[in-house]
């Protein structure tokens, strides 16, 4: 099984939505969202999902983002609405809202840390229906101090086989394969990168599934920004099947001005590529394509999403379905 572990920005949602709708995302892949925004793209996703009858693990804790803040906006929002008719459409939209949230396979997750561990020891959480995701190395006192009490649904805990031994249940590993420069223009200097070889050993290795951040990593940056270069991510199989990824750059990187020009520059980059025939041509592939094809620079955050949905589907194609 794989868990990619997506942050709920528009293009990430807007990306496994697709796949969906394509009949792209095998039933052996289930996302897992850390919503940063309280808007309608993320909740018509999680609708989506519902229709489909596929799980989706949802955090209720996210630790980045303005989820939080804007679900409190809006409550005070419909406090505040003097008009009854404005007001009760309100509250009809925010209640259809989380009773999305109670729909069974919309799956409980939580970031595993000391809050959580003491409402799961206080009875105020069912352990058997949550996923616990541990982010750090330092959640391995909580499973040595509590063990089998932790035993949750599904635990994702990083790369550590000490940290596994202590984990009762279903156990997938969680690590951040992408090494993310501090500029694009710096991925010139590593235009070829190892990735992971996680979905090659996570069942000999005793996990029930694996997990990444996919090309965006595990860190989370608010702010957008105009970037000197333009590079396209592509992850691709090396010589013995594990993943590596490719950083295609634009070359006229001295100013921000003139971004289609650099995606045509980065494109050209990936189409001129001695290894273009190996890449599988998923739909998150054939589109950059097309619109390399069409003369139309999508957008930063289109390139990421394409570049996302490219990565996915090759581990629906590797998975299989059920």
């Amino acid at each position: 099984m794989y868990y990619p572990y997506l942050r709920g920005r528009q293009n990430e949602l807007l990306c496994i939505r697709e796949l969906l709708e394509k009949g792209e995302l095998s039933t052996k892949i289930i996302p897992v969202i850390e919503p940063v925004r309280f808007n309608a793209t993320f909740f018509s996703t999680l609708s989506k999902f519902i229709e489909a009858k596929r799980e989706i693990i949802l955090i209720h804790n996210p630790k980045v983002g303005s989820f939080n803040k804007e679900y409190r906006d809006m409550k005070k929002k419909i406090e505040a609405e003097k008009d009854e008719k404005k007001k009760n459409k309100l509250q009809t939209t925010l209640d259809s809202y989380l009773n999305i949230f109670k729909n069974e396979y919309i799956t409980e997750g939580y970031l595993n840390d000391q809050e959580i561990v003491d409402e799961v020891l206080s009875g105020k959480k069912d352990i058997n229906k949550i996923v616990l995701i541990n982010c750090f190395q330092g959640n391995y006192k909580y499973y040595e101090e509590h063990g089998e009490v932790l035993s949750a649904k599904v635990t994702l805990i990083p790369k550590d086989e000490d940290f596994k031994d202590e984990v009762y249940g279903d156990v997938v590993i969680l690590e951040d394969g992408y090494v993310k420069a501090k500029r694009n223009v710096d991925y010139i200097n590593s235009p070829d990168e190892f990735f992971s070889r996680n979905h090659l050993v996570y069942a000999k290795r005793g996990y029930v599934g694996f997990s990444d951040y996919s090309i965006v990593g595990d860190e989370y940056d608010e702010a957008g920004f105009a970037p000197l270069a333009i590079a396209i991510h592509i992850i691709y199989y090396g010589n013995k099947k594990e993943l590596r990824v490719h950083h295609f750059v634009s070359e006229s990187n001295e100013n921000i001005s003139d971004p289609a020009r650099k995606f045509e520059e980065a494109m050209e980059n990936l189409l001129a590529w001695e290894l273009y025939d190996e890449i599988p041509k998923t739909e998150g592939f054939n589109r950059l394509v097309e619109c390399y094809s069409n003369g139309k620079f999508p957008g930063l955050g289109v390139i990421k999403r394409y570049s996302l949905m490219h990565h996915i589907q090759m581990m629906s194609e590797y998975l299989g379905d059920e």
